[in-house]
């Protein structure tokens, strides 16, 4: 069934003023610097690799664009640049199936909490609804849209929120209460996300900083300055007031979204960053530009290990409670053991001056765009 962006669920177009007060999360405008391994311990040939079939008279597997793994961990998606969704059994890591409606690249993917309902969006401006329990059929389509970057279902109460290149952060919900169209006053936006508790909404993107609403009054709760260039992925810790995003300004930022507060700057000097997950209520993985996987302590703000195998950029990344999974640009999808990678001890640090000094002259210099 094909239903029309602003017409989907009664949804009320609604646009508040962009003109948020900016809070500085110090007293005293000024991040501290953090302690970072100086060695870090490098983990290779742990993981189990799947190529996609080829689609469509291809003869190459396709590079890997989103991932999305349901709550239970008995299912993994995997979006490829053919267009094509692929369904996965993460236990034998075998493809199942091949879900076919998208025109052009999906970038984003995610499951609803009871694992029934699939959400998958991306450049041709269509955000699909794919129903789990009826062998995957479309349940809506959602058309006239600009090109999405991210879209997530919220814990509570039936409702989406999506993102693109597009200075709106869209609320929608099927049927029942009206939902805003917030403004972020950023033309290029990455990543959306809800706290657990529904308490706020949070996109980012090309400005560096993370905008923050309430998702039930569409009211700002603030604009924060996180990173100082493009934000590519965010992350709620489960349960968590906490915030984990990274960016390609090559750090990972921990914030206290309750407090107003940035817990650690990690910095990652080798490359810029584009994805997160957590791994259990202390530990997170980073995907970025130099083909790695960090493990990251956010509690102590170091990175504790890395994982080696891919050959290209990480895409994405995505855990269930026994697995980590990765996508690539080097058209593969890696099955990680988490309760193997995050054995590795932690190592010896670096002062914190000698750190800040090497991130202030790595500042990549390219403009944003």
């Amino acid at each position: 069934m094909k239903i029309d962006w602003f017409r989907w669920g009664s949804v009320l177009l609604i646009a508040f003023a962009s003109n948020l007060l900016v809070a500085q999360p110090h007293a005293n405008g000024q991040s501290t610097s953090h302690r970072v391994a100086a060695v870090i311990p490098d983990l290779a040939n742990v993981s189990e690799v799947l190529s996609l079939e080829p689609q469509d008279g291809s003869q190459a597997s396709p590079v890997i664009t989103a991932l999305a793994v349901d709550p239970a961990g008995q299912v993994l998606i995997a979006a490829g640049d053919d267009h094509h969704l692929r369904v996965i059994d993460p236990h034998p890591f075998e493809e199942a199936q091949v879900l076919r409606k998208h025109t052009d690249w999906v970038r984003s993917l995610d499951f609803r909490n009871d694992g029934k309902l699939l959400v998958s969006a991306g450049n041709d401006g269509q955000i699909i609804l794919w129903d789990r329990e009826q062998d995957w059929k479309v349940l809506q389509t959602l058309e006239g849209a600009p090109a999405i970057a991210s879209v997530c279902f919220a814990p509570q109460q039936g409702m989406l929120a999506a993102v693109g290149f597009d200075p709106q952060l869209f609320l929608l919900q099927q049927g029942g209460a009206r939902r805003p169209v917030l403004r972020c006053g950023c033309n290029d936006l990455r990543v959306v996300r809800f706290s657990d508790d529904m308490r706020l909404v949070v996109a980012a993107g090309r400005s560096g900083n993370a905008h923050f609403f309430d998702p039930v009054s569409g009211q700002p709760a603030g604009e924060f300055e996180l990173h100082s260039d493009r934000i590519r992925d965010l992350v709620f810790m489960p349960g968590s007031n906490v915030m984990v995003s990274v960016g390609e300004d090559r750090r990972i930022v921990v914030y206290d979204s309750l407090q107003g507060e940035i817990l650690h700057t990690i910095p990652v000097l080798e490359c810029k960053l584009f994805c997160v997950t957590p791994l259990d209520a202390n530990h997170v993985a980073v995907g970025g530009a130099d083909n790695k996987i960090r493990i990251v302590d956010i509690q102590r703000g170091q990175v504790k290990r890395s994982l080696s195998g891919h050959s290209g950029s990480i895409a994405s990344v995505e855990a269930s409670a026994e697995y980590l999974f990765s996508g690539s640009f080097d058209a593969t999808v890696r099955r990680w053991p988490i309760a193997q990678i995050l054995q590795a001890p932690l190592v010896a640090q670096r002062d914190d001056q000698s750190i800040q000094n090497e991130v202030s002259a790595s500042k990549d210099p390219t403009p944003k765009r």
